[in-house]
């Protein structure tokens, strides 16, 4: 077991900031050497802001792996599809209560597919980040200090934060057991996988033969995401074969013995329980804990404030809350 200060991690995060993030990810998943690189943990983070100003955050996407959790941290075959690796995701989907009124780009906040959305405070969600960003190496043994991050993000997700952090301010690579923040967006450029600078999710799964599902859920879009980059720095291994020289993604090579999208749905039907915190049922129109707001009985609840602004936008989000909910003052 490593012990970890803050020195080593600077020293670690000093390391792994001159080197590109296929080739970090790489030695995370299979060296050996460096015993707290091994206790480290890949977080992903993906975050989703209303559609129009004043852009409150309104969901927050986890997804973590443990590598330590999977064969005691040995290196270990994939399997198809990359599948043992995958089965060890573990995703949390956070809806903010404050603002789960706000107009969205997309009507996907419901259609989580990899666990239990909950809905959360500011506070409850900052404190689990912070909980999930510092764990300790041995609960028995604090003074072996915290294990390392290795932050995973997509695009300009990250970098919209730092610009829309007025209600939320959470920089991972200002917490100092980050190591990494690395770009699964980048990592799939870096592995051939396409050559598409701004790919999206959308467009890097299926050269996988996956057919994403409601990408625009913050929750779903962190599993993705983490999926994206796993399979993309483990294309040799699980594609390649005498027949697919190039490790092609698909079915080939010892993925050939079954379909992407059936290790996906194995993903999507395993029990995943609630987390044990925030709410699973709560209504943005009147508060309640009881009822989701389509089943909400107070038809004739209506924002005033908003009702009478200017804008048409507002005028139409008016019946999704009433006053005392209204983010504008």
């Amino acid at each position: 077991m490593a012990t970890s200060t803050t020195a080593k991690l600077q020293n670690m995060r000093d390391k792994l900031s001159v080197k590109p993030h296929r080739e970090i990810l790489q030695s995370y998943l299979h060296q050996n050497k460096d015993l707290l690189l091994r206790e480290a943990v890949l977080v992903t983070l993906y975050r989703k802001w209303s559609a129009r100003p004043l852009y409150g955050l309104v969901e927050i996407g986890i997804a973590t792996y443990d590598r330590l959790r999977v064969n005691c941290g040995a290196p270990c075959p994939p399997g198809p599809h990359a599948e043992d690796l995958l089965r060890q995701i573990w995703s949390i989907h956070l809806r903010i209560r404050s603002h789960a009124h706000l107009p969205v780009a997309d009507a996907s906040s419901d259609a989580f597919h990899f666990g239990t959305s909950v809905f959360v405070s500011h506070e409850e969600a900052q404190d689990l980040l912070h909980q999930v960003f510092h764990q300790l190496i041995d609960e028995t043994r604090p003074d072996q200090g915290y294990r390392p991050i290795i932050c995973l993000t997509f695009g300009n997700n990250d970098g919209l934060a730092k610009v829309r952090h007025a209600d939320f301010n959470f920089m991972p690579m200002n917490i100092n057991t980050t190591i990494a923040v690395l770009d699964a967006q980048n990592i799939a450029i870096q592995a051939r996988i396409t050559s598409k600078v701004d790919a999206p999710i959308e467009y890097i799964l299926p050269i996988f033969m996956i057919k994403p599902l409601h990408v625009g859920n913050a929750g779903n879009a962190a599993t993705y995401i983490t999926i994206i980059a796993f399979l993309s720095i483990l294309r040799d291994q699980i594609y390649g074969a005498e027949t697919n020289p190039r490790a092609k993604p698909g079915q080939k090579g010892i993925s050939a013995s079954k379909p992407a999208d059936s290790v996906m749905q194995w993903l999507m039907e395993r029990p995943t329980p609630a987390p044990p915190f925030g709410v699973t049922t709560y209504c943005c129109r009147c508060s309640s804990l009881v009822h989701m707001a389509e089943e909400c009985p107070n038809t004739d609840l209506v924002c005033s404030k908003c009702m009478d602004s200017m804008a048409n936008w507002r005028q139409e989000n008016a019946t999704t809350h009433r006053d005392g909910m209204c983010v504008f003052r």
